[in-house]
């Protein structure tokens, strides 16, 4: 009798447990069905970005391209910053020139003007800027012996678990910055706009970049206005004010190392940067009348106001 009654029961249990287990592979394949749709989207997206950065990059390689040729034109003559506009197809692109002349070298520039540096762009306290310049200064120097305020050698290097030692010879490269004890990914990428190779202490007036005459000076907006001033104009304040030790009134001629960074604005609102450095000279195994010294990977840009404003 008991195992007769408690049959329907039974079968009512596992039905509503069967119903459950439905359910729940109905759940799971539901997630799955999201996921999956969810992934197939992030794969359009990313091919459709993919293809948006090559056609940039076919036209910012086509703007820096007609720029060079435009310089070669007029090798010899003084060069300074400026940028060029043209339209390539229906998209307007910006080249902005730099001479090399016209950035800070690590190799030869002042404690005062890498501390400037430092603590402005980077946003470093008086103490941490000092701390990173003096390690700059032994990164380089032939000597084994750490100087000024929280120097770091060798010895200090490996007590940190630092994975490179100090370089004990000017740098070939800015990116070797990066080896330095302390610096960082976030600092270098906010302060590597700002550098170059030049042997100059000194930037020149007319070859330095507005951001980089905003940092220095420590007057946002300055170096814009500056910029669309006359050039006397331009020197008298620069080499009067409380900067004028970073700045030198010389002005380069002939073919120097030039940074071209080539900007395109595509639909989306979205930005992309190309970066190349080059010198003007010819060289007998070089194919243009002018030398490529390094090319960037094509890059989406921010477009921090700071840094450019086409």
């Amino acid at each position: 009798m008991t195992l007769r009654a408690n049959a329907p029961v039974s079968r009512r249990n596992m039905s509503g447990a069967a119903l459950i287990m439905v359910l729940w592979l109905v759940a799971a394949l539901s997630l799955v069905a999201a996921a999956g749709a969810r992934g197939a989207r992030q794969q359009t997206q990313r091919t459709a970005l993919d293809l948006e950065r090559l056609r940039a990059e076919s036209m910012l390689d086509g703007a820096v391209q007609l720029v060079a040729q435009r310089l070669n034109a007029e090798k010899g003559q003084p060069l300074g910053y400026r940028v060029q506009r043209m339209t390539l197809g229906q998209s307007e692109v910006w080249v902005e020139i730099t001479p090399s002349s016209g950035l800070v070298d690590v190799n030869v520039a002042s404690e005062g003007l890498l501390q400037t540096l430092f603590q402005r762009a980077g946003r470093m306290s008086a103490g941490e800027a000092a701390i990173l310049n003096s390690r700059v200064q032994d990164f380089i120097d032939p000597d084994d012996t750490p100087s000024g305020v929280g120097g770091a050698e060798a010895a200090q290097y490996r007590a940190a678990g630092w994975p490179s030692l100090p370089r004990n010879a000017a740098l070939e490269d800015r990116s070797e910055l990066m080896s330095v004890l302390g610096m960082t990914p976030e600092l270098y990428a906010i302060i590597a706009p700002h550098l170059g190779i030049n042997g100059q202490q000194r930037i020149e007036v007319d070859s330095a970049p507005p951001a980089l005459i905003d940092v220095l000076t420590g007057q946002p907006g300055l170096g814009a206005r500056l910029q669309s001033s006359p050039p006397e104009m331009r020197a008298s304040v620069l080499l009067s004010g409380a900067a004028a030790e970073y700045f030198s009134p010389s002005r380069s001629s002939g073919s120097p190392t030039l940074r071209l960074r080539a900007f395109v604005r595509t639909e989306g609102d979205r930005w992309w940067l190309r970066e190349v450095w080059m010198d003007l000279s010819e060289r007998p195994d070089s194919l243009t009348p002018w030398t490529t010294l390094s090319i960037e990977p094509t890059r989406r840009f921010q477009k921090p106001e700071q840094e450019f404003n086409p």
